[in-house]
């Protein structure tokens, strides 16, 4: 008799066994299957990246970055927090030509100072595909609107979301 129940025992664990894998088996399979897609239309194309803006150094020990899309919206980041917000049109307009008179495909990719400096500070500029780095009193003369305009933006802006 104990070997008849040791065998059915066996057995049992063994069918347990399968079963569970079955079950999970079939969870795995049906999982997603009854939930509608998120949107049934056309994906809309993200905004192009007008300006990746990154400000570093001083005597104050900045870090800024600013991220500002083609259609206005904006993302920053410094040291006292971070934040997002929309240009009004004007303020876009605005910082639209002066980096197309700033001429950015024939700037050079680096503008170190001519000289050093403690609490100079260091840029980074990301247009598209084209990256320039320039530091205090190493900017090239096109350049310097765009920068002023950008730091302006954000002492404007940051903490008013």
């Amino acid at each position: 008799m104990e070997s008849i129940n040791n065998s059915w025992n066996g057995k049992r664990d063994a069918l347990l066994a399968v079963l569970l894998v079955l079950a999970t088996l079939a969870c795995v399979l049906v999982a997603g299957c009854t939930q509608k897609p998120v949107s049934e239309g056309p994906i809309a194309e993200p905004p192009a990246l007008l300006v990746d803006y990154s400000r570093s150094g001083g005597i104050a020990g900045f870090f800024d970055r600013v991220v500002i899309y083609s259609n206005g919206h904006v993302v920053y980041q410094t040291r006292e927090g971070s934040g997002m917000f929309i240009l009004d049109e004007v303020t876009l307009e605005r910082l639209r030509s002066l980096i197309r008179d700033a001429d950015v495909p024939n700037l050079n990719t680096s503008y170190p100072a001519p000289s050093p400096g403690a609490d100079y500070f260091s840029y980074t500029l990301v247009f598209g595909n084209r990256t320039i780095t320039t530091e205090t009193t190493g900017v090239p003369p096109p350049l310097m609107p765009v920068i002023v305009t950008i730091d302006e933006i954000l002492a404007t802006h940051r903490g008013k979301q």
